[in-house]
């Protein structure tokens, strides 16, 4: 993706320009700054929500059964999926649900059962299921939180690709228009016209940065292979 080099200063220049602010301090360089900062949590969401994996982050190595449960990365905000490795061979877990927390817990399963490892997600933490049974190395592959310019001047240099690399050449008009609107609703003016243009902005970068892969058709996923699904406790069919 090409590489969205408008620095933050050149931002909040733009937005000052787009709100007529230009000679007014009424708005504050921090307050600004803040908006931008808002505008790319609104546009890291909408891209996260097209799921096409726009933000992949690979987590730190889980070591099983010691490291259940662990806590989860500093700047996590979604799984994509977990991982487990053991023997060698690499399988993709599913979650299990809060009502099946005790599904191992059968005297049945303890005795006979041969395990496979179930995960979810719980506040801050990503816990397994059995909890002692299985041994391996486990990753969580996730969608990290927006990164944000640091208030003061010291990021006034810093590209906007440095801290969201996904927002491509273009769409930083959206921050634009979002940071304006704010600037004149503190100013209690009207931003019925920078309103609609946000709008269509938004519906222009949810139409342009959908299907990432344009040469190749979507398909019906395969969930079976890599899990071992068939030896779960609450496989139905």
């Amino acid at each position: 993706m090409p590489k969205n080099t408008k620095t933050l200063a050149q931002l909040r220049t733009l937005i000052r320009q787009r709100a007529d602010m230009e000679d007014s301090n009424f708005v504050t360089d921090d307050e600004i700054v803040g908006f931008i900062n808002q505008s790319i949590a609104e546009l890291h969401d909408e891209l996260v929500t097209l799921y096409e994996d726009f933000y992949v982050t690979k987590g730190a190595d889980i070591t099983l059964p010691a490291g259940n449960p662990t806590t989860l990365p500093d700047d996590f905000y979604k799984c994509l999926g977990v991982d487990l490795n053991t023997s060698g061979i690499k399988y993709r877990l599913k979650p299990f649900q809060f009502g099946e927390r005790n599904a191992y817990n059968s005297p049945v399963y303890q005795t006979t059962g041969v395990p496979n490892l179930f995960y979810s997600i719980r506040g801050n933490e990503l816990t397994f299921i059995p909890d002692s049974t299985v041994s391996g190395t486990a990753n969580i592959w996730y969608v990290p939180q927006p990164q944000q310019f640091a208030l003061g001047s010291g990021d006034d240099a810093v590209e906007l690709n440095a801290k969201a690399r996904q927002i491509a050449i273009g769409y930083e008009e959206y921050i634009i228009l979002d940071g304006a609107m704010k600037c004149l609703i503190k100013e209690e003016s009207d931003v019925s016209t920078l309103a609609a243009l946000k709008e269509q902005q938004r519906q222009r970068i949810v139409k342009s940065a959908a299907r990432r892969d344009a040469g190749e058709p979507y398909r019906v996923q395969d969930v079976r292979s890599g899990t071992l699904q068939t030896n779960y406790v609450n496989w139905m069919g």
